[in-house]
């Protein structure tokens, strides 16, 4: 009796795996991010992105992250260039990322916008993030 239900578990969990997408599979569906505006690196849920030159975003904390938008917190650091750019004078501000707009960079899908939030003055803009286009993807 107890062989017989324990064979009639593993008919319904193979019957079933088809169905259900392994955490490698899931997170493949996700939209990365192009994590630096100078080469072509994509990766779901980094821990930093460098989308310019003079800005950059440290210790993200991802807190949703499904196919159309990703939702973190991290630290902006934005280059003042005083007294000039080579110094790398970093502002450091905790923000609120809302990344949206996924398109395709290197055949992968990626975010290509991002909505900052600066968490104490509450100022809102809209950053651009860099995609790089490749021809026949499928």
């Amino acid at each position: 009796m107890k062989l017989s239900r324990i064979a009639a578990a593993a008919t319904i969990v193979v019957a079933f795996s088809g169905l259900i997408a392994s955490p490698a599979q899931a997170a493949a569906a996700k939209p990365g991010v192009v994590v630096d505006y100078d080469y072509h690196t994509v990766k779901v849920k980094p821990k930093t992105i460098w989308p310019y030159k003079d800005i950059n975003f440290t210790k993200i904390h991802w807190t949703g992250l499904n196919g159309s938008a990703g939702y973190a917190t991290a630290v902006q650091n934005v280059n003042t260039c005083i007294p000039n750019c080579a110094e790398a004078n970093y502002k450091h501000t905790k923000v609120k990322l809302k990344f949206t707009r996924v398109r395709s960079s290197d055949c992968r899908k990626v975010f290509t916008r991002v909505r900052v939030t600066e968490v104490k003055s509450k100022r809102v803009r809209t950053l651009t993030l860099p995609s790089h286009k490749r021809a026949n993807c499928r």
